[in-house]
């Protein structure tokens, strides 16, 4: 009896079923742009070849996953290997969200809204309804905290709808920090805010400065949307945070 095709049926069921979050994919990818057309062509005509290669495929990713989510110097090697290709000020917010929001195992039924403000930190629990407000009502908020990556604190949002994570990170500045000290041109201006961008990977960033913090809207959404969705809370946010600058 010829079992081949229930074989593949079984691993396509296998691969469809396994979660590959979205910094995976993205490296995924670029690695697939990077090789010939016809070398992968020819490779796959190999149909057995190709299969066990598939089935070895699958098995490295999931000691990769496991491996970067278990050991903190392969999750740092990662950030690592992601941040180097923008610049620094940008490295800031987006380290943080990987660290905290990408590697992160959520759980099935997060707190409500109200749970995450009353443990925030009093002087920053109105922003978590302010961006709940402001952000499309499909996107459940996962988590709402102040948290510490590599000594530096950040007050941190993350929210996610079926296939999407979006991240508003805030860090105070340290001494001589600025976008323009960078020499950063803004992308756009929207209530006299310039808005700084940049992209690596699936990652998209948009990002303003305050007075005395850094502010980031990063997600694996498309550039559009998520500066779209950067506009929607700018202006409010950069007033919430004048009030504590005072």
């Amino acid at each position: 009896m010829n079992k081949t095709p229930d074989m593949n049926a079984r691993l396509k069921a296998a691969v469809e079923s396994a979660h590959v979050p979205p910094y995976l994919e993205g490296k995924i990818r670029a690695h697939l742009k990077e090789q010939p057309q016809a070398a992968w062509w020819s490779a796959w005509r190999v149909a057995p070849t190709a299969a066990a290669l598939a089935v070895c495929a699958v098995g490295v990713v999931a000691y990769q996953l496991g491996h970067l989510r278990l050991t903190t110097s392969s999750q740092d090697s990662y950030i690592v290997s992601v941040t180097n290709h923008i610049s620094t000020l940008m490295r800031v917010g987006l380290g943080d969200h990987i660290h905290c929001s990408v590697f992160r195992k959520y759980p099935k039924n997060p707190p409500k809204t109200e749970e995450f403000v009353e443990k925030m930190t009093p002087q920053y629990a109105g922003l978590i309804p302010l961006v709940r407000d402001r952000v499309p009502s499909n996107y459940r908020m996962m988590l709402a905290h102040e948290c510490r990556y590599h000594g530096r604190k950040f007050v941190h949002l993350s929210l996610m709808d079926d296939s999407n994570l979006l991240s508003l990170v805030i860090a105070h500045k340290t001494e001589g920090e600025s976008f323009r000290t960078e020499d950063m041109l803004p992308a756009l201006t929207q209530a006299g805010i310039p808005m700084y961008q940049s992209g690596v990977q699936r990652f998209q960033i948009t990002a303003f400065e305050s007075r005395d913090h850094l502010v980031y809207f990063i997600s694996d959404l498309p550039k559009e949307q998520n500066t779209n969705l950067m506009l929607a809370v700018a202006s409010d946010v950069k007033n919430f945070l004048a009030k504590l600058e005072l």
